[in-house]
């Protein structure tokens, strides 16, 4: 290049940019030119940036992800304590039908004696409530959600329709209570 000289070797860099000759400050003063960026600076300084903004927000979505897989997680397990509640209110509630219907006559003993047949049907849903859990427990890191969400979703179902057979089963069981004590 012409007019330029080549920097001494002890010198700072940064001042044979600004020039060759040093640049005399005042006490305490900050020589801003200094700190001027060139093209090359500045093409480094954004693509820093934007690999820190990238990086920033790749955090912030994994950070939303797991807590969405922690609240699905959490929910799962209160269905399946609020459906295990259930299903053994469901088998306590069944075991008490024969006792009322020890009162009735032999035909409607019978149809007392056939709720009772729902009783393996209560604890086929423990014993499958059992290995959702165990599942649970060896697979819920690695499962997606879309899997916990599906696992989810089937929980609610059961419980929906255990509640409508425990709300028929107290409609047979206030019909066996009518039945043995006459209203007055």
């Amino acid at each position: 290049m012409v007019g330029a000289r080549p920097c001494p070797v002890n010198r700072n860099p940064w001042i044979c940019r600004l020039g060759s000759q040093p640049i005399r400050l005042a006490p305490g003063a900050i020589d801003v030119r200094a700190f001027q960026l060139h093209g090359a600076d500045v093409t480094i300084l954004i693509l820093f940036a934007a690999a820190v903004v990238l990086l920033l927000i790749g955090a912030w979505q994994r950070e939303r992800w797991l807590r969405h897989k922690r609240q699905v997680l959490t929910e799962i397990l209160d269905l399946a304590d609020a459906l295990e509640r259930e299903l053994l209110e469901c088998r306590a509630r069944l075991r008490e039908i024969p006792a009322l219907a020890a009162s009735l006559s032999p035909s409607e003993q019978l149809s007392a004696r056939a709720t009772l047949a729902a009783e393996p049907q209560v604890q086929d849903a423990l014993r499958d409530l059992l290995a959702h859990r165990l599942w649970l427990k060896d697979h819920a890191a690695d499962a997606s959600i879309g899997e916990l969400t599906s696992a989810r979703d089937a929980l609610v179902a059961t419980r929906t329709s255990l509640n409508a057979q425990l709300a028929r089963l107290a409609n047979v069981r206030a019909d066996f209570e009518q039945t043995v004590r006459p209203p007055r």
